[in-house]
């Protein structure tokens, strides 16, 4: 009774008939590269409660962060209640307006700063590998292929670092080129996006994690051996684009990735929609484009 033969014969739905989904969202299961706070920290764990073998159905629970994979921030994350206008952007992950979670989009080419970044790395010329991203970039990868960022568009940001995931987290978590508070101004107050996401592990580029020195202490010894500089005087404030993007409602989606290659350089249609938690900080959510007028 509780097996169930399967008949190819009755299946119906035929994906070749639908408009095609691309998944630019990166796996989120046992191994999921975490961000690397210093200390220890809680993995993911995912234990069965039922199996198939003896209750003929399959049950898991999760414990772990919301910080994981492809996932949205909530401005509960980083802003007190009185920094944020509640009422109009949403304060935890469930309050977030789904109007912001969809609408159209530029995919941004800029994989070259991964060649570049890779050409450095094997070199040896350390006092490049960090690269914050200024407004030139993007009006330069727009203008490569044809493409403007326009009023409540989302902008997603392919810098090729999605490669490295699960295959160097090192490279992937330190050293991806991120946004500064110029970038996010620019892009809050000129372009008045409503989306940003990127192959990025944070909003907010490696450096600007303040004070280095306690958030991430070995890139705080790298930076100043590849610089002779000190990053609390270069980067003194701990993640400004997240404040400044969920202050002013732009939804902030970190690890983007997946199929990214496929769409790049392209408009499109694109969505996020993060799952209707209370009080929660942060969730996963499936990053999807589509091409626009396909449905």
């Amino acid at each position: 009774m509780a097996y169930m033969p399967l008949d190819k014969n009755r299946m119906y739905l035929d994906r070749n008939k639908m408009t095609k989904i691309y998944d630019l969202s990166q796996p989120w299961g046992v191994d999921t590269p975490l961000w690397p706070f210093p200390g220890a920290r809680q993995d993911l764990i995912f234990p069965r409660g039922q199996y198939l073998g003896r209750f003929h159905k399959r049950t898991m629970t999760y414990t772990g962060t919301l910080h994981a994979g492809t996932h949205m921030d909530a401005p509960n994350h980083v802003l007190h209640e009185e920094e944020v206008d509640r009422a109009r952007n949403g304060y935890s992950l469930n309050e977030i307006p789904l109007e912001y979670c969809i609408g159209t989009g530029v995919i941004l080419d800029m994989r070259h700063l991964r060649d570049e970044f890779e050409a450095k790395w094997k070199t040896g010329f350390e006092d490049g590998l960090w690269y914050e991203l200024k407004p030139s970039d993007f009006e330069a990868a727009c203008k490569k292929d044809g493409l403007e960022i326009r009023e409540n568009d989302w902008v997603v940001v392919n810098t090729g670092f999605h490669h490295y995931w699960r295959i160097n987290n090192d490279k992937y978590f330190n050293y991806y080129p991120g946004m500064g508070p110029e970038v996010a101004n620019w892009l809050i107050h000129e372009k008045k996006i409503k989306g940003i996401t990127g192959t990025w592990g944070a909003t907010d580029a490696p450096l600007w994690h303040h004070p280095l020195k306690e958030q991430m202490p070995w890139l705080d010894t790298a930076y100043r051996k590849a610089t002779g500089k000190d990053p609390a005087v270069e980067y003194p404030d701990y993640e400004p684009c997240h404040r400044l993007f969920m202050q002013a409602g732009v939804c902030t989606v970190e690890n983007a990735g997946g199929d990214i290659d496929l769409v790049t350089g392209k408009r499109m249609i694109i969505a996020a929609f993060p799952f209707r938690c209370e009080m929660a900080d942060g969730g996963f959510v499936r990053l999807v484009a589509w091409e626009e007028g396909s449905f």
